[in-house]
């Protein structure tokens, strides 16, 4: 499903921004070549991001 028509950014080419490492919107734009459009998608990408960044592994160190 496409998150941003304006750019034809699907849901899957936001997973693997941040699978690769993005943690913002800003950076999962960057990464994705987002050109400035309706911004009716900013809502969707930032729930995205934060539910991706809630779901990954949280790295913990042995004391």
């Amino acid at each position: 499903m496409y998150v941003c028509i304006c750019n034809a950014v699907t849901e899957s080419d936001v997973h693997d921004c941040v699978a690769a490492g993005a943690c913002t919107t800003g950076q999962v734009k960057r990464a994705c070549g987002w050109k400035p459009g309706c911004g009716s998608c900013t809502t969707r990408l930032a729930q995205m991001v934060r539910d991706a960044r809630s779901n990954s592994p949280v790295e913990t160190t042995a004391a």
